[in-house]
């Protein structure tokens, strides 16, 4: 008779065992949650202050919708050679020493 009580003593300090680690696995995993929120509502802060430090700008028109067709074709194609010139120095300068003088 004994022995039922001994089996059910084990079997209810296993089950505490058990549920006293999994409770201290659930703190350890609520901790980080709470350090990381603090760090994510920290770099919210901080994100939010350099917003209201650089102000709200507003984006420069690109062009002028208005404005005369041949200006306008004029700046469109001085941007898209100084696009295409700075995109060929960026390859050049991806180039091995080798091959650079093929230009």
């Amino acid at each position: 008779m004994w022995w039922w009580v001994l089996i059910w003593v084990l079997l209810v300090v296993i089950a505490a065992a058990y549920l006293a680690t999994r409770g201290w696995a659930v703190w350890g995993q609520f901790k980080e949650l709470t350090a990381e929120v603090r760090r994510s509502s920290e770099t919210v802060a901080a994100l939010q202050a350099e917003t209201n430090r650089l102000g709200e700008r507003s984006p420069a028109p690109a062009s002028d919708v208005f404005g005369d067709p041949r200006q306008l074709r004029r700046e469109r194609d001085a941007t898209r050679a100084s696009l295409r010139q700075q995109r060929r120095a960026r390859q050049a300068a991806r180039r091995p020493g080798w091959a650079r003088h093929l230009d």
